[in-house]
């Protein structure tokens, strides 16, 4: 009970913080809202749409827990969509702790959940507005009733199958057949490594796939026969030219072999240089383990597919975390020696220096010094603006940040200790505690800053109040996710037929390019402080009565011709 209580009250601090506060600020979040209110405006649940009746991409099940949590918290928008993801990884991780513990012991239960809690991609995943949650927390179902099957020999009862088939059908209901595909390559791949065909039977593997993948393939069947040729269009699209071409998928996030493993790495921060630790149950005779072939099979399998798949974002590896956990934790039980004990001591060298460094870092943002200003110069134009976001709020929780760079310090100290014993649990323990103090000081006073800095509430919020309530309000189709969701009113869309009076919406780079019949652009009654790379700053424009815009960017190419 206690380290169930611990485990828990580990992802309330890590998922919980601050979830609500913090106003939409990147374009997936809000996108993935519209749909639940579109949900709750039109009443249509089976197969969910975008306000521009545009079919989803993704299965439904996370817009209907999302959808569901809107009635509960209708004034807190962003709770209600972030709240689906944070539950789902609340009860992945305490899944993981439970079948872990049923088949390897509490110990390395405990560590296990810890570790997947604090991981780096599952906290960003457990606390945004996105589907990738949902597909990860099934899958853990899936692993980790697979692992009490194997521990159990031929004893698996008829719960672990339910359990394991419960998994799936979550997992295909979140992102589609993918969720079938990855479990059923990770068993094969056992199979292969140990040329032992028992897996099957032991694993239930064919009742937990054709069982799970047919429930879901259910509201595949149902949504076809309602919306016929763009429902195939959208699940060909999302599972077959997603994998082959991003080009014909119009998905992006094209990517080479080596980008997965790269972003993989940042992903599993701060866990990073313990990996050999995750090598280390590969690495003598217990990696004749089924359970342990498992495991390691799992993680190369996800690793492998979504690196050959032409589509590749760093949430894709979600699913593979929990197996690495429990890779993780079974190293710390039983540290690797020879060998692969050297590798482990260079690498967490790196521990106690990287902790010093942050802990400095924190109290100098703390006095005002812009410490990552060396860095921006080779950040993206959004991650730059939000490190100018973070040095600015950095003021208003000085004392926060003192605090963290001290506690930074001090873990330092006893990450070296441990390391020269190595003490790999207390090193693990450590970290634990540095990353809920990171999350607590981010989440608690950094986040809702950075977030207002960058989101497009707080113009809408001004917006509101200088158009009369009459008035509508115009913008170019389709309008921007952040745009569409934080508006005060529904939005008409701006044609160059449109006569003045009218309140506009233009991006900056819009503004610049619409004259009137003069040639001059209109000036702003407002301007967003949250500005899009390329396109400027959101403006609140009056066109004036009788007037309409021309586009001066084609008569200037015409003359320049």
């Amino acid at each position: 009970m206690r380290a169930a209580l611990l485990v828990t009250g580990i992802c309330l601090v890590l998922f919980f913080t601050g979830l609500g506060s913090v106003p939409f600020y990147t374009r997936g979040e809000p996108r993935e809202a519209l749909v639940a209110r579109e949900m709750l405006r039109t009443g249509e649940w089976l197969v969910p749409s975008r306000p521009e009746g545009e079919l989803t991409r993704k299965p439904p099940l996370f817009y209907w827990v999302a959808a569901s949590a809107l009635t509960l918290f209708p004034d807190r928008p962003e709770l209600a969509a972030r709240l689906p993801s944070a539950v789902l990884g609340t009860i992945g991780v305490l899944v993981l702790w439970a079948t872990v513990q049923a088949a390897f012991g509490g110990s390395v239960a405990v560590l296990a959940a810890l570790v997947l809690a604090t991981t780096f991609e599952w906290t960003r995943a457990a606390t945004v507005a996105r589907v990738d949650m949902a597909l990860a927390a099934g899958l853990t179902v899936v692993l980790g009733a697979w692992l009490v099957m194997l521990a159990r020999e031929r004893r698996s009862r008829p719960a672990l199958l339910l359990l394991a088939t419960a998994g799936v059908t979550i997992a295909t209901l979140s992102k589609g057949p993918v969720a079938v595909i990855l479990p059923a390559l990770a068993v094969g791949a056992s199979i292969a490594w140990q040329r032992d065909w028992s897996f099957l039977p032991r694993l239930h593997v064919l009742p937990v796939l054709i069982i799970g993948g047919v429930a879901a393939a259910l509201w595949y069947g149902v949504a076809f026969a309602r919306e016929g040729g763009a429902f195939l269009h959208v699940v060909v699209q999302e599972n077959l030219l997603r994998f082959v071409d991003t080009a014909d998928a119009g998905t992006g996030h094209a990517h080479g072999l080596g980008y997965l493993p790269f972003v993989g790495m940042i992903g599993l921060l701060p866990w990073t240089l313990l990996l050999p630790l995750a090598c280390a149950p590969l690495a003598d005779e217990r990696r004749r383990d089924p359970r342990v072939v498992l495991l390691a099979a799992w993680v190369v399998v996800i690793l492998v597919f979504f690196s050959i798949a032409a589509a590749k974002r760093s949430v894709y590896l979600l699913p593979l975390f929990p197996a690495l956990a429990v890779l993780l934790a079974l190293g710390v039980e039983q540290p690797p020696g020879g060998r692969l004990g050297r590798v482990l001591r260079m690498t967490t060298v790196s521990y106690a220096p990287a902790l010093v460094i942050l802990g400095v870092a924190a109290c100098a943002l703390a006095s005002g010094v812009d410490v990552v200003a060396v860095l921006r110069r080779w950040l993206k134009p959004r991650d730059a603006q939000n490190t100018i976001a973070i040095v600015a709020a950095a003021r208003a929780a000085a004392p926060e940040l003192v605090a963290l760079g001290l506690v930074a310090i001090g873990a330092a100290v006893l990450i070296a200790r441990a390391r020269r014993r190595g003490d790999w649990r207390r090193v693990t323990l450590v970290l634990v505690a540095v990353t809920c103090a990171w999350h607590v000081v981010f989440g608690g006073f950094l986040h809702a800053t950075l977030g207002r800095a960058a989101s497009l509430a707080p113009f809408m919020t001004r917006v509101d109040q200088l158009v009369p309530a009459d008035a509508q309000l115009h913008t170019p189709f389709p309008p921007d996710a952040g745009l569409r969701f934080y508006a005060p009113r529904p939005l008409a869309e701006w044609k160059t037929s449109v006569r003045g009076p009218a309140y506009l919406l233009f991006w900056e780079d819009e503004r610049r390019r619409w004259r009137d019949a003069n040639g001059q652009s209109l000036q702003p009654l407002a301007v967003s402080e949250a500005s899009e790379p390329r396109r400027g700053t959101l403006d609140l424009l009056l066109l004036p009565a009788g007037t309409q815009l021309e586009d001066h960017s084609v008569k200037t190419g015409s003359r320049s011709r």
